[in-house]
């Protein structure tokens, strides 16, 4: 094992892997088994040969003497900072089992907001998708052929414009340049969709447009909210957390935001007053929740039900969106439609007026 790779930069979040051997490895050790049985175990239960190895170089390591989260933060690739962190909180308050189980729940909140995220963006992507079919197909097939037969009518008479920039959008689609056209538009395509650090670019710009900007800034609070519930639950001290909690919520901003708010709450200045300076959707909400928690003791309830409160304002704010966007989305292909129609349908009127003329 060496001991380099925990010098590396590590993510905040677990791999996929990792999270696996992580959510087979909590309720384990729940049940009392003890680590490194509860390890042989999970090794076994894995499907992929990458978290199988994970899993097994924690057994390795614990077998030479490493602790449990000295285990994790040698393959911090895997695993991440915030669960090494929970990890270490929870061998410090001798409730490792307890710590693990809140980060694992986390992860598992998470996954699912994921999930519902991407299958509220799957009718509006198949809608999108039918359109620029049925485009392509009317320009490549359906417009050759009633352009010849506007052609026989017309004589040599000159086309409409409207007619004209169709015939030659639809010979540029049937023309051998649109393979490379698709391919410079797939490059586009993925410089513009490549996910970074803070998202990809055109998230980013459509993340400033006023519509979407208060979904997003309330998405990303939420989710560094409900990491740094986990953490506090755990036991992880709180300027830690701000810091992990932070490269967990997925925006850049929000994590110099919180960094910046993890040195001040170092220095004894309280949370909750720090949250108050900050103009962001839905940070108004966490301060107040957090300075009820920072008096009654309960910081890491009160958080998470922020992070549950911030998720379904974000949730119904994008759904209001979606339900735009996809009548939207029909109402330009129909218009497309019918503007290929009646470019189409000029020529044939305006012969059909000469020869009434």
């Amino acid at each position: 094992m060496k001991e380099p790779r925990e010098n590396h930069p590590v993510p905040s979040e677990p791999s996929r892997a990792g999270e696996a051997v992580l959510a087979d490895l909590a309720p384990l050790l729940s049940g009392s088994v003890p680590i490194d049985r509860a390890l042989r175990i999970a090794a076994s239960s894995q499907r992929s040969k990458k978290a199988r190895a994970a899993a097994r170089a924690l057994g390795e390591a614990l077998a030479g003497g490493a602790t449990f989260s000295r285990a994790l933060a040698l393959r911090g690739e895997d695993f991440g900072s915030a669960a090494v962190a929970a990890a270490r909180a929870g061998e410090g308050s001798g409730r490792l089992a307890e710590s693990l189980t809140r980060y694992v729940e986390y992860l598992s909140r998470k996954r699912a907001l994921r999930r519902r995220i991407a299958s509220s963006m799957a009718y509006p992507a198949v809608v999108a998708f039918v359109a620029v079919a049925a485009l392509a197909l009317l320009l490549g097939l359906v417009v050759p052929r009633i352009a010849s037969l506007v052609a026989s009518l017309g004589g040599t008479t000159p086309l409409p414009w409207p007619t004209r920039v169709l015939l030659s959008l639809s010979g540029f689609v049937r023309s051998g340049a649109m393979p490379v056209v698709a391919g410079v538009l797939l490059a586009a395509g993925f410089v513009l969709f490549f996910p970074g650090r803070d998202g990809s670019l055109a998230g980013r710009f459509f993340r400033r447009l006023p519509l979407v900007r208060g979904a997003a800034e309330e998405g990303a609070l939420a989710r560094a909210t409900a990491a740094l519930s986990a953490l506090v639950a755990s036991g992880v001290p709180l300027p830690e957390g701000l810091q992990m909690a932070g490269e967990a919520a997925g925006n850049s901003r929000l994590a110099v935001i919180l960094e910046n708010a993890a040195c001040e709450v170092a220095r004894g200045v309280p949370f909750s007053v720090l949250l108050r300076r900050e103009n962001w959707s839905g940070m108004a909400l966490v301060a107040e929740v957090s300075a009820l928690g920072e008096e009654t003791g309960d910081l890491d309830k009160q958080l998470a039900w922020a992070s549950g409160e911030l998720e379904s304002r974000s949730a119904a704010k994008s759904g209001t969106l979606l339900a735009l966007l996809e009548p939207a989305l029909i109402l330009a292909m129909a218009l497309v439609v019918a503007l290929v129609g009646a470019a189409l349908f000029l020529p044939v009127v305006s012969f059909a007026e000469r020869m009434g003329g």
